[in-house]
């Protein structure tokens, strides 16, 4: 890997701690966390072009290589594992001071980064949106949207300051705060022509008959399709899933097509179109989600997460969700 050009790179000075970024530290920590350039530009949301430069300079502002390119995958040297350790308690210490300053009200800074999916953007953050700003004007938003694995990686990170998701599939993360908010259904959606719209509910046995469409996309490992794995339950090995997608309209429109039944939960339906299609409930223990409001432990007093969560309490469900009922 080339480095920038050497106008671009801060004085060779190992001992001036303060000509290092801290955009150069969580891009050397995201690496040797993830193992590679390429898996650790998704936890960042930035270009592999960035993240190498970011290593680069790093490297360049200590004088020393961090990383084993060689190696695969790719691991720290000694000198990048010693350095690791002082990387993240600096960032996690600079991480309470700026917390610490925003700890009271009077101090707020009006602005919140939320991790959220299309059909919560869509149909439920807005309302909350209203609360929030009603009560502080100045307030800026950062939305970043993914799916159960990248919003979890994201609030576990420090990217967004609380993020939505489904309690399902459990997160790695234990040091998160949360309050579950509603649960709802897993339908099956089918051609108004196919003989299964002709019962008021499917069975799990009606549904493994068909091909399937699911959600979200991703492997196994990552949570693709577990809507349709967890409905089905001790069944989902003999499942026929022929497409998982993070995109409702395009589940809906791979139905529309007699690609098969889709398995997918009712909120993501009322953000798209269902003309000229059944939509059933599904007889399964199993078949609904439950949705909640994440946020780190350390972050639980901020400023930003206590006006949040009061303004979501306020706020109206979505349409097709029932309140949750602990």
């Amino acid at each position: 890997m080339s480095h920038p050009p050497e106008m671009d790179l801060p004085p060779r000075d190992p001992r001036d701690a303060m000509s290092l970024q801290t955009a150069w530290l969580r891009s050397f920590l995201a690496v040797a966390d993830k193992g590679g350039f390429g898996a650790a530009t998704l936890v960042l949301h930035l270009s592999q072009s960035r993240v190498s430069a970011h290593i680069a300079a790093l490297e360049h502002a200590l004088g020393v290589t961090l990383f084993d390119r060689k190696a695969r995958p790719i691991r720290t040297t000694e000198a990048g594992e010693l350095f690791r350790g002082h990387a993240l308690n600096a960032l996690l210490e600079l991480q309470h001071g700026v917390e610490a300053a925003r700890s009271t009200l009077d101090n707020f800074l009006g602005h919140v980064t939320i991790g959220s999916y299309p059909s919560v953007s869509s149909t439920y953050l807005p309302g909350i949106l209203k609360e929030l700003k009603a009560k502080h004007p100045g307030l800026t938003v950062e939305l970043h949207e993914g799916n159960a694995a990248s919003l979890a990686e994201m609030v576990a990170n420090g990217t967004v300051d609380l993020v939505f998701r489904p309690l399902l599939p459990k997160m790695r993360e234990t040091t998160l705060c949360h309050r579950t908010i509603w649960r709802e259904d897993i339908v099956a959606v089918m051609r108004e022509d196919d003989p299964l719209a002709g019962k008021g509910c499917v069975s799990v046995a009606d549904i493994l008959a068909h091909p399937l469409i699911g959600n979200p996309a991703g492997t196994e490992e990552e949570g693709g399709g577990f809507d349709v794995r967890n409905t089905l339950g001790d069944d989902a090995g003999r499942a026929e899933i022929v497409y998982l997608t993070d995109q409702p309209a395009t589940l809906v429109a791979l139905v529309r097509s007699a690609f098969g039944v889709g398995v997918i939960n009712r909120l993501a339906l009322a953000t798209t179109s269902t003309e000229g299609l059944a939509v059933r409930t599904i007889d399964s223990p199993t078949a609904h989600r439950t949705v909640a409001l994440f946020w780190t432990r350390r972050r639980a007093d901020t400023a930003v997460v206590k006006a949040f969560v009061d303004a979501q309490e306020l706020a109206a469900l979505p349409p097709g969700v029932r309140r949750f009922e602990g």
